[in-house]
This record gives C-alpha cells, structure tokens and sequence, in this order.
C-alpha cells in the first residue's frame, strides 16, 4: 500500500509539472487547433494584453474528417508583442488577476466548414453561446457508437 501511494503521488506531480508548460507537450496536432484558437481569442479578446493556453477541456478528436478541440485560455499580464502576434510565449503564462478564463472550441461543423469560436467560460457555462456551438458535428469522446438500445434476446434466457 505504501508503494502504491508513492507512485500515486509521483503521478500527481508529473501532472502538475507537465501542466506548468502544457502547449509544449502537447502533440503537433493539437497544438494546430489551439494555436486556431489562441489567434481568435487574441484577436477578439485579446486587446493589449496576451492571451496564452491554459489546458484542454475533455478528450479532443483531431481526426481530419473530423476535429473537436475544446481549449481553455487565459488572459495574461505580458503585453502583445505585435498587434497580430499570438503564438505560445513560454514567458507569458500566468493569468491576469480579475479577468476570466476564455473557453475556446474549434471544431467542423455539420456543414463541413471549420468554427472557431471563443468566448468567456461563464458565458459558455450560461448557455449563451450554445446555438452556435451546436452547429459542431457531434462528437463522442468514448470513441463508441451507439448500436441500439433495445434488449438483446438470448438475455431473456438468463436468469
């Protein structure tokens, strides 16, 4: 038992330390959807201040026929350093105090096209942006597929 603890706990910290530099671990992949997400909410949101990764919201799909990344960012205290810049800045990732997290989803839609849409994560948690959230193909980050819902019946034999 006392093995299995430390392992837990060196389990936590790896956790915490990886979280302390997250856009670098993650894979190329993501880093693409985030890096989608870190311009519009610059660009949106961003004003003079720089807007930085904070982590993922839930298991992204970044297939090609079809991608789900749901990113959570922050608004920090380093000033932008051009008026278009918002790539990563390993120096710039501590949040500005009194300013929300930004809730970024990038996604296709239904209609196949891409939608970048970041907005305040209390706005997201209210619903507010939810019908144009909804225009995302649906995902299911199981991964399984839903074959029906009725009772098999070689299960009415068991007893």
């Amino acid at each position: 038992m006392d093995c299995a603890l430390k392992v837990l706990l060196l389990a936590a910290l790896i956790l915490l330390v990886s979280a302390q530099n997250g856009y670098r671990n993650l894979p190329y992949v993501q880093q693409k959807y985030v890096d989608k997400a870190l311009e519009k909410a610059n660009q949106d949101l961003g004003g003079n201040s720089h807007i930085a990764f904070q982590s993922l919201k839930g298991i992204p799909n970044t297939m090609k026929s079809s991608f789900y990344v749901n990113a959570h960012l922050i608004v920090t205290p380093c000033k932008k350093a051009s008026p278009n810049a918002y790539e990563h800045r390993d120096d710039c990732v501590t949040q500005k105090p009194n300013t929300p997290i930004i809730d970024c989803l990038v996604c296709k839609t239904k209609d196949g096209q891409e939608l970048v849409d970041c907005a305040r994560l209390m706005d997201v948690n209210n619903g507010k942006r939810k019908e144009i959230r909804d225009n995302c193909e649906k995902y299911f980050p199981s991964g399984g597929v839903i074959i029906g819902l009725q009772k098999p019946q070689f299960l009415d034999d068991v007893k």
